[in-house]
């Protein structure tokens, strides 16, 4: 399969929702995560891209024609991709349980790291200087958060008349059923806060169970 490649660079924090959705929303009938969008770093330094259509997205099967009824599902999912000296890391070392694990081992007592996450999770932000800690790299873990918060979102939390999707979509199960809105963001940060405050991952785990 070829991979088309395309800079994607946000103008405005604040309106990353819609300018998102205008980026990937004509995109939507290629094939399955056949186009990365760098969207940290740049094309000869990529930091962070995102794969779309992701594997959720569907042209939905309507036995209605109404004009008003969604065609499509899931629309804005895509893969992130995080890459290390220009190459693509293998997306396991950034699952839910290992990006938890380190943090619980190797960043949760350091107030500049908590101070750039919430700067991450209120505003979809990086700013200020990076602390230098162990386990997965710094910058990389936050910027990869970043982007998998913001896919939490799309998937679980928003509305399209809610990010300014310019094409109409429902949010839909595994078994392809409308489903009711979730947290979004907000489970992830709550465990984040749950191991600062000296709950073990495995404690998070049973609090959480999307982590288990």
């Amino acid at each position: 399969m070829t991979l088309t490649k395309i800079e994607l660079k946000i103008t405005d924090p604040k309106n990353i929702y819609t300018e998102l959705a205008k980026a990937l929303v004509p995109y939507r009938r290629r094939k399955k995560l056949s186009v990365e969008f760098i969207v940290e770093g740049t094309l000869k330094n990529p930091i962070v891209g995102i794969r779309y259509p992701g594997r959720k997205v569907v042209k939905r099967q309507l036995k209605s024609k109404r004009k008003n009824t969604a065609k499509w599902g899931n629309l804005l999912d895509f893969v992130v991709i995080p890459y290390e000296n220009g190459k693509e890391v293998k997306t396991e070392s950034f699952t839910f349980e290992s990006m938890l694990r380190d943090f619980e081992n190797n960043k949760r007592r350091s107030s500049k790291f908590w101070s750039l996450l919430e700067g991450i999770y209120y505003n979809n932000e990086l700013k200020g200087t990076i602390p230098q800690l162990k386990g997965i790299d710094t910058k990389l873990f936050l910027l990869v958060l970043k982007w998998i918060w913001i896919q939490e979102d799309i998937n679980y939390k928003f509305r399209w008349d809610e990010i300014g999707s310019p094409v109409k979509y429902v949010l839909l199960s595994k078994k392809g059923k409308p489903m009711s809105r979730g947290a979004g963001r907000a489970k992830f940060f709550g465990a984040m806060i749950l191991l600062k405050h000296h709950f073990t991952f495995e404690e998070v785990k049973k609090i959480i169970p999307m982590y288990a």
